[in-house]
């Protein structure tokens, strides 16, 4: 059964970095395909959460359908971004003008698209037993049978899809970013939009849910993406109770073992990899390349 979670929005100051018009709760947040007047927003798209799910999900996550299946945690989401974005079709709610910022810019020509993703998430992931080097993460997809599979590798806290940081085989992943929208993300050709790196669009959940205070990377108080397919969970500059990450035993991703505990003391997980994106601060500039855990499971 899943129970419907309610989120009221924190008495924080954005200070306009994003919108969380308090529009409602919609029944799919599907705005692309039906031309609904009404903008997704994280206040109108829709959360559900399952009996028995880890706390977690409940406390992190917005606008995806989550509930236990087994010994893994299921989450479906549509993979619609709820904000502005100039890959929404024209005359979509949630469209905006281009920004080419300065020119430097340019769009691809694909275009949103609503999906129908399902991610699972082991609860107790079995390490492959793999130190993550140098030669591994390449930004280029094909280059190492530890990488991420093509496509869907995990799913952020805005129920938005997350890729790898590799492009595929001939494409540059620094080359790529030129055709990020202003939350930085962008559309593959069958209408998936997803994120590489760092971006406002998850951090919005973290002000939104009241942890953080802004939505620039590298500013946040507390900076969470979301989780990979493996069970790796993607944070920013800082561990998820706001301290600075060691990095002193980081891979060649920005990744380390460690309790995953927040700001009030709740530990989520025990021993969990995780990464950490921080450009500027750490190297690796873009979510995992490298699959540290054995099972990823997508359709």
């Amino acid at each position: 059964m899943l129970l419907l979670v309610l989120f009221a929005c924190s008495d924080v100051d954005t200070s306009g970095e994003f919108d969380t018009d308090t529009g409602g709760t919609s029944d799919t947040g599907d705005t692309s395909d039906t031309g609904a007047a009404q903008e997704l927003t994280l206040s109108s798209c829709t959360t559900a959460v399952g009996e028995g799910v880890a706390a977690f999900y409940s406390a992190y996550f917005r606008c995806s359908e989550i509930d236990v299946d087994g010994e893994r945690v299921k989450i479906h989401t549509h993979g619609l971004p709820p904000h502005k974005s100039a890959y929404y079709p024209e005359g979509d709610p949630n469209w905006e003008a281009w920004d080419d910022r300065g020119g430097e810019y340019h769009a691809n020509p694909n275009t949103i698209a609503t999906q129908d993703t399902n991610v699972w998430i082991p609860d107790a992931p079995a390490a492959k037993g793999i130190t993550v080097t140098t030669d591994m993460v390449d930004g280029v997809g094909g280059t190492s049978e530890h990488e991420f599979a093509g496509g869907a590798a995990g799913v952020g806290l805005d129920s938005v899809i997350l890729f790898s940081g590799a492009a595929g085989p001939n494409d540059d992943i620094d080359e790529e970013q030129y055709t990020f929208d202003s939350w930085d993300g962008h559309p593959q050709e069958q209408g998936v939009y997803h994120d590489h790196s760092p971006n406002p669009g998850q951090l919005a959940v973290m002000v939104y849910n009241g942890y953080a205070t802004t939505n620039v990377a590298g500013s946040a108080e507390i900076e969470l993406y979301g989780i990979m397919c493996d069970g790796t969970v993607v944070l920013g500059c800082t561990e998820l109770d706001g301290s600075t990450p060691s990095s002193a035993d980081f891979d060649a991703q920005n990744g380390h073992l460690g309790d995953i505990v927040g700001a009030d003391g709740t530990v989520y997980f025990t021993g969990r990899y995780h990464t950490h994106v921080c450009p500027g601060q750490f190297a690796d500039a873009y979510f995992p390349e490298i699959q540290y855990y054995q099972a990823c499971e997508r359709l």
